[in-house]
């Protein structure tokens, strides 16, 4: 009984003892805690409607964050662990920018944005109705939307209205001269064109019949054809006419046809391109062709369906050039070019350049064919020897400022196709025709600088570039 007595008392003591304490607590002797928060997914976007070619400022204020990883469909960067980051986007199309975020307690979340990047606006046809083809497109019924956009010319004025000419719209600067027989485009100078939306009423090979006027003593330049991205405004050549002389006055038409153009079913913006002045364009007569066979002729260097091929291996640098594959072809995929860089070419710097293309099979024979074909592309006004080497000797044309003319070709930066013929190579430039030694053929292209001017050359980097493609032999 005793025992049980001072077991009670030891449990009122420390009951006691209990009370004391906790009531003697202060507000500061209080401690709050506070459980795990998880982090928050936060992230935003500058703008989710651009135009190609804009950024777009990304930036992630997540927090807790232990990793973060952002893709962009469609932008560069296309991926980042940074939490802000600017992407540029380069094509239209509708993209998805996502965000990856893994937090400290292992958990992912994830935010997307959906990116609209518009192409430049739609075309506008002239009258809103675009023209049909196969038919007719009138010169003088190029797309509205103005300088830039539907066509550029090198003036603001119509030199056709100051120079007495009715007005036939009153929208742009095109020069349109109204007269009795023909209304046309005049006063064409390098580098201006026009745009024209037409309907392709179906997939098919078709014949863009330019009808020219020149009364120019050296005749009219060549009118390079080509097609534009409706969604971005780049263009791809798709022929030209060539240069064409003099048709016995400024309202003196004729045709001069590009053939071989295929088009896709529906709508479709052509590029009219002049390449020189002196041409006068009265209208567009399109055709749709039965596409032809292939070319009968000798491929060596060219992507064209042709009838016999002798592949031209890949060029060796024997002095100047640096000689690269691009993808800056007038026809095809691939072209050559031909840099000059006489110090990282390994050439001694004398300025001299000269490279060899030969036959995979030699000699190549070219017998049976009349014409050289060839494209080239430059802005140097040097000259060129362009030449066929022969166990019989070497051959040549030389282009300059007085031939360019008569092979259609110019130093404007653009592609020019050039059809020679094979008579015109001279053996050392001024003898003998080739014809007779065509089946010997050893160098099939061989890209020389010239005598006349080898003294003036320099050792600048680019001061001689060439582009080369569209390399073959044809009998017409």
């Amino acid at each position: 009984m005793t025992f049980k007595n001072y077991s009670f008392l030891k449990y009122l003591s420390l009951i006691s003892l209990f009370t004391v304490l906790i009531l003697s607590c202060s507000d500061d002797d209080v401690r709050t805690v506070t459980l795990y928060s998880k982090g928050a997914t936060e992230a935003e976007a500058s703008s989710t409607n651009i135009r190609f070619g804009e950024s777009v400022d990304f930036t992630s204020t997540s927090r807790k964050a232990l990793t973060l990883n952002w893709t962009f469909a469609g932008g560069n960067p296309s991926t980042s662990i940074n939490p802000n980051v600017t992407v540029a986007y380069a094509a239209p199309g509708t993209y998805e920018a996502k965000l990856v975020v893994k937090y400290i307690d292992n958990t992912v979340e994830t935010k997307t944005f959906s990116i609209v990047v518009r192409g430049i606006d739609a075309p506008l046809p002239y009258g809103g109705t675009a023209a049909t083809i196969a038919g007719v497109i009138e010169a003088e019924n190029y797309d509205l939307g103005g300088e830039g956009v539907a066509y550029h010319d090198n003036e603001e004025d119509n030199l056709a209205v100051n120079n007495g000419s009715a007005t036939y719209r009153e929208d742009d600067g095109v020069d349109i001269q109204v007269a009795t027989d023909a209304t046309a485009i005049t006063n064409t100078n390098a580098g201006e064109w026009v745009n024209y939306t037409v309907n392709a009423t179906v997939e098919g090979t078709y014949a863009f019949e330019f009808m020219v006027a020149s009364g120019a003593a050296t005749g009219g330049k060549s009118i390079r054809l080509q097609l534009m991205n409706q969604s971005t405004g780049a263009t791809t050549n798709l022929g030209e006419t060539g240069n064409f002389a003099n048709t016995g006055g400024w309202d003196v038409y004729t045709g001069k046809t590009v053939s071989g153009i295929v088009l896709p079913a529906g709508s479709n913006t052509i590029r009219v391109f002049f390449t020189g002045g002196d041409t006068n364009l009265d209208k567009i007569n399109v055709t749709e062709t039965v596409p032809a066979g292939p070319i009968e002729g000798l491929g060596v260097f060219t992507e064209r369906a042709i009838t016999n091929t002798n592949r031209g291996e890949t060029p060796v640098n024997n002095g100047s050039f640096v000689i690269t594959t691009v993808s800056e072809a007038y026809e095809g995929s691939r072209a050559y070019l031909y840099h000059y860089d006489p110090v990282n070419s390994g050439n001694t710097g004398n300025g001299f350049a000269l490279s060899i293309m030969a036959p995979a099979t030699s000699p190549l024979n070219a017998s049976a064919y009349g014409f050289y074909n060839i494209a080239l592309k430059t802005s140097t006004t040097k000259n060129l020897r362009l030449r066929m080497n022969t166990s019989a000797g070497n051959y040549w044309i030389t282009l300059n400022s007085t031939t360019d003319a008569t092979y259609g070709m110019a130093r404007d930066g653009a592609w020019h196709a050039l059809k020679i013929p094979v008579a015109d190579f001279k053996l050392n430039g001024n003898g003998a025709a080739i014809t007779s030694n065509l089946d010997k053929i050893t160098g099939v292209l061989v890209m020389r600088t010239d005598d006349a001017d080898y003294a003036t050359y320099s050792t600048t980097a680019g001061a001689f570039d060439w582009y080369v493609d569209d390399i073959y032999f044809s009998v017409e």
